[in-house]
């Protein structure tokens, strides 16, 4: 719990310098404390290509835990998409908060209301990370994409670039079923018992591979499919190797 209090002050004090300094939005700030969170859990990340330096982007990637922000903010200035429910987790809702996190309702008849504010972070030039699965997974494979958030490529032009996370291994070796089981946390138990477990359990290894992006000219359903194509190739890759 220190650690978690600790870690709370940081942000807000990063934050603090953001705006002292006019850093902007405090993006950047933002990512550095990302890559800082990760140091302080031991967890590592490999990245397999780059990403595109067209702006704003609109990350698609697969879902595996709570973690995948931590890595994909680490990697890029970005907010993120997340449930409504997340804003009401102890601790990391309110840093989801300071963060600009867009808290959507996973109601079908809310969903083009959920839109709007990913569109207006896209217009104001913020790259937005989306999870079009809709719910996590244990990162071996993926579920069919949900196609409204790609609607919010083609009404402001931004390219899509799809981003393939796999949960690879711990301390060099394989991930086992256990591990595995651990790292990808849902919602089956308390988010601060959980937390507390996983700043002494380091050693994960996380693979990021960029895939090449996807122009806002093609229709929603098929740049939906096209990302969940390329999202699951490293997977299945990986799967082949193992």
């Amino acid at each position: 719990m220190t650690v978690l209090f600790v870690w709370f002050l940081l942000l807000l004090f990063q934050q603090l310098l953001g705006f002292i300094f006019r850093t902007g939005d405090g993006r950047h700030i933002r990512l550095r404390f990302y890559r800082g969170a990760l140091r302080i859990l031991g967890i590592k990340i490999k990245v397999y290509k780059e990403f595109s330096l067209r702006r704003p982007l609109l990350i698609a990637a697969n879902h595996v835990s709570y973690l995948d922000i931590f890595v994909l903010g680490s990697l890029i200035p970005a907010v993120f998409v997340a449930k409504r429910e997340v804003k009401q987790w102890p601790i990391i809702g309110i840093v989801a908060a300071i963060q600009k996190t867009i808290f959507i309702s996973r109601k079908k008849t809310r969903v083009r209301d959920s839109l709007i504010p990913v569109v207006e972070a896209l217009n104001r030039g913020s790259n937005v990370v989306v999870f079009p699965e809709g719910t996590s997974t244990d990162g071996k494979t993926i579920v069919p994409f949900k196609t409204a958030f790609f609607e919010a490529s083609l009404s402001t032009n931004a390219y899509v670039q799809p981003v393939s996370l796999v949960y690879r291994e711990r301390h060099g070796n394989r991930l086992s079923a256990k591990d595995r089981d651990f790292y990808t946390w849902g919602t089956d138990a308390p988010f601060l018992s959980h937390f507390g477990k996983l700043i002494v359990r380091p050693g994960l290894l996380v693979e990021v591979w960029i895939r090449p992006i996807l122009p806002p000219t093609l229709e929603r359903k098929t740049l939906a499919k096209l990302a969940q194509k390329r999202i699951s190739a490293p997977l299945r890759h990986r799967a082949e190797k193992e």
